[in-house]
């Protein structure tokens, strides 16, 4: 492995790192107003049961459990965890989707809505 070197940044890389920081600033309250309207909406209308996996493993990745934590939770074998995670036509049961769901301190709610 190569070993790092650090210098200093010049002036002209300070100005600009000082300007994206203000860019940042600038747009960030209004990313975070965005981001709680779009949680809200999916809030309200629920998820695809064909993208709750995806959410679910999102969940998981963000709390730093690996599949083997996620068999001693929900007693579902790890080959069977990743089949749902990875298989975009995985079909999990409700069950299946509410025990994966209490492992990483979630609940699963069924939202009906009208047809499109």
């Amino acid at each position: 492995m190569g070993e790092r070197i650090y210098r200093p940044a010049t002036g002209q890389e300070q100005e600009r790192h000082e300007r994206l920081r203000e860019q940042i600033r600038h747009e960030l309250p209004d990313i975070r107003k965005r981001a709680r309207r779009k949680l809200a909406e999916a809030v309200q209308q629920g998820v695809a049961i064909e993208h709750a996996m995806a959410v679910l493993k999102a969940e998981r990745m963000k709390k730093g459990l690996s599949l083997a934590d996620m068999k001693d939770r929900t007693g579902i074998e790890r080959s069977t965890l990743s089949r749902l995670e990875n298989n975009g036509e995985a079909n999990p049961t409700l069950k299946t989707l509410a025990r994966y769901a209490d492992a990483v301190g979630k609940k699963v709610r069924v939202v009906l809505v009208e047809a499109d």
